[in-house]
C-alpha cells in the first residue's frame, strides 16, 4: 500500500498491558508478532527477554521492521534445541524478570515438547514450563505474549494459562489483530476502506517512533546476542 492512500491519523496496535497473552496464529506469523513485540518496546521502557523456537526471531525480519537498530539491543534472545533446553531457558528467564522488563515472548512454546526422543514427559514438562512463566509474569506485573506451534490437546492447556487471546487472521491483504479488547486492521483511505499489508506495519511503528520521541526519552538496554 502506497501511503499516500492512508489517512493521517496513526493505526494502533493490541496494547499489552500485564497480562499473560496468546497470539492465536500459524506458526509462520514471525512478522505480525515481531510487529507486536516492536510496538510495545516503543511505547515502554526496559529490555524484552525472547525464547525463541522455531525461527521466530528472526534478524532479517525484525531489521527490516524497526524503526531503529538500536532498538534490537533490549531483545535478549535465548533458543534451546530441546525440551530440556527450553525449559532451562524459561526458568533463566523466570530468575532474569524483574518489575522494570518490558516483555517477555516464547514464541511456539509447546514445539519442544512434542518430541519423545529426549525420553522426557513432554506434556508435564510443557506445563510446569508455562505455568512457571506465566507465574513469574504475574508477580512481577510483565507482559507476556506467547504463541502455540500447533492447536490441539497438547497444546491446550497453555490458553487455560493466558488471561487473554489475540487473534492473528491472515487475509489477502496482511495480518488482522483481533481481541476482546481489540479489532484493527480496516483503516479509511481514498477509496473506502482497505485491509494493510505488513509493509504498512513499518511506516506505523515509524509514526509510533516518531510520537514515542516527543513523549518519553530514550532508552538503550545493551543485550547479549
Amino acid at each position: 500500500m502506497h501511503s499516500s492512500t492512508v489517512t493521517q491519523s496513526t493505526p494502533s496496535f493490541p496494547s499489552l498491558s500485564t497480562d499473560c497473552y496468546l497470539l492465536d496464529a500459524d506458526e509462520t506469523a514471525t512478522g505480525p508478532l515481531q510487529a507486536l513485540v516492536l510496538d510495545h518496546l516503543l511505547l515502554n521502557e526496559g529490555t524484552a527477554y525472547w525464547v525463541d523456537a522455531a525461527g521466530h526471531a528472526r534478524t532479517d525480519t525484525l531489521a527490516r521492521l524497526a524503526p531503529s537498530g538500536r532498538m534490537l539491543n533490549r531483545i535478549q534472545v535465548a533458543r534451546g534445541f530441546t525440551a530440556y533446553q527450553h525449559a532451562a531457558l524459561i526458568d533463566r528467564v523466570t530468575e532474569l524478570i524483574t518489575p522494570d522488563t518490558s516483555l517477555v515472548v516464547a514464541p511456539a512454546i509447546d514445539m519442544m515438547y512434542r518430541d519423545d526422543d529426549d525420553g522426557v514427559d513432554g506434556e508435564r514438562l510443557l506445563r510446569a514450563a508455562t505455568a512457571t512463566l506465566t507465574t513469574r509474569c504475574r508477580e512481577t506485573d510483565t507482559p507476556l505474549i506467547v504463541t502455540c506451534y500447533r492447536h490441539d490437546a497438547f497444546s491446550a492447556p497453555i490458553a487455560r494459562e493466558v488471561d487473554e487471546t489475540i487473534q492473528c487472521e491472515q487475509t489477502r491483504f496482511g495480518p488482522r489483530f483481533v481481541s476482546d479488547e481489540f479489532d484493527t486492521l480496516v483503516y479509511p483511505c481514498d477509496g473506502g476502506f482497505v485491509q494493510t499489508t505488513l509493509a504498512f506495519w513499518r511506516q506505523v511503528l515509524e509514526r509510533r517512533a516518531t510520537v514515542a520521541s516527543l513523549t518519553q526519552p530514550e532508552v538503550i538496554t545493551h543485550g547479549a546476542h
